[in-house]
This record gives structure tokens, sequence and C-alpha cells, in this order.
């Protein structure tokens, strides 16, 4: 394992691509194999938490973007498909306030207007006032940014394409000092 040291200084003498792709390989090659798992075991909460911790470290480090809006932008496009039931953005506000529940609270009033159907076709689908989320493909449109093929309006690996090289260091400053905190 790289030292702390020996990483600060790499962060710091490198091109912000440094510490973005440092993140992202983490991401990769770490933790996606234990959402893999959560995955393939109907481990729901689990998938939600994962899910959304990849989702806020990538938009609040690299994209500078915090919150709901931050959640909200990367479902935009880095999980979105262009059809109906996969449009994940259109209820960010109901997914953030579901991890919160499940890191939290565990059960309050939006358990009762939120299920999991891991046999409709589609993401998810409003029933009335009651969202249906299909955990397995919500995981599935999530993990495809970082694949080969394209099932997103963009793939991770292009984040380069929304940020200007003002913007990369900006936020390589912003990491190092997180990062130099705890």
């Amino acid at each position: 394992m790289e030292k702390y040291k020996q990483r600060l200084q790499r962060f710091k003498s490198e091109e912000p691509d440094e510490f973005i792709l440092t993140i992202l390989h983490n991401f990769e090659n770490e933790f996606k194999p234990e959402l893999v798992i959560a995955s393939e075991n109907r481990c729901r909460d689990l998938l939600i938490l994962g899910i959304h911790s990849v989702i806020e470290t990538v938009s609040e480090n690299i994209f500078l973007k915090n919150g709901v809006s931050g959640f909200k932008f990367y479902l935009e496009n880095f999980v979105d498909a262009d059809k109906d039931g996969f449009r994940f953005s259109e209820i960010a506000d109901v997914i953030n306030d579901l991890r919160n529940i499940i890191a939290h609270q565990k059960i309050s009033k939006l358990g009762h207007s939120f299920g999991y159907d891991y046999d409709i076709k589609v993401g998810y689908n409003i029933e009335g006032s009651i969202i249906i989320l299909n955990p397995s493909i919500y995981f599935e449109q999530f993990i495809s940014a970082f694949e080969k093929g394209r099932k997103t309006k963009r793939r991770i690996w292009d984040y380069a394409q929304l940020l200007s090289p003002e913007h990369k260091e900006r936020a390589k400053r912003k990491f190092i000092q997180k990062f130099m905190k705890k």
C-alpha cells in the first residue's frame, strides 16, 4: 500500500487527473467488487448505501457539487438512460432521502411510499404515490458508467469533458486540503 506521505506528494506534484483517477480506480478495483456481491445477494440497503457513497464522493470531490444537487448531477450524467423508468435523476430527492433513512433511521414515513421490486423491467415505476425501485437495474445503470459500452449519457472516464483546467485545479486543491485533515 502506498504510504500517506508518498500519496500526498504524488497528489501535490502531479496534474489534477492524478487524484481524480486515483479515486475512480479505487472505486472500480476495490469498491465495485463489493457492490457486485451486494447486488448478487440482493442486499438492497447495502447497495443503496454503496452507490450513494460513490456518487457523493465523485460529485463533491471531482465536480465540486454537494448534496442533492450533486447527487442529481451525477445521476443525470452517469446513471440515467433516456427512457421511461431509467431517468433516476427525476427521483433523486427520494433516493437521497432513502439513503439518509437507511443510514440514520431505518424506518420512516418514506418507507410507506417507497418499495423494491426485482421483477419490474425498468429501473423504477411510480404507482400512484408509491415509487417502486428495481435495485438490480439501478445498480446495472450505475456500474455501466465504469464499463466499456454505454447505457448512460456519459462514462465516468469521460469526466474531463465536463471540467475546465481551472476547475480541475480548484478540485485538486480542495481535495488535498481534505486529504490532509483526516
